[in-house]
């Protein structure tokens, strides 16, 4: 968008192409400040995530689908934050799942 005043980022998340991430997994990156960004994934039917640490917090809201994280059903309105050092070891979708997720910026 345009005509934004210094320090703030807006977008529009319909104008932002789906970036390829892997293996059934897509991104947009909707905004970064901080250190964090915001951004929104598509998972594909069956896609399982790799084991991961966080070293920061982590926030995720599903806007549509479902997803078992760390053996917790979620459906569209569920949402999780993890807390720094915990580490992530089951991530999947048997349906597919769009979430809006808030993470430390990669390599930031």
């Amino acid at each position: 968008m345009t005509n934004a005043p210094a320090g703030w980022n807006f977008s529009d998340s319909g104008s932002i192409p789906w970036q390829p991430m892997g293996e059934g997994i897509a991104m947009k990156t909707l905004g970064m400040a901080g250190g964090r960004m915001i951004a929104t994934f598509q998972f594909q039917p069956g896609y399982e995530g790799g084991v991961h640490k966080h070293t920061d917090a982590e926030f995720s809201y599903i806007l549509e689908g479902s997803l078992i994280s760390q053996g917790v059903l979620m459906t569209a309105g569920h949402a999780y934050a993890a807390e720094p050092g915990t580490t992530h070891d089951d991530f999947r979708t048997e349906t597919g799942c769009t979430l809006v997720s808030v993470f430390p910026v990669p390599g930031g």
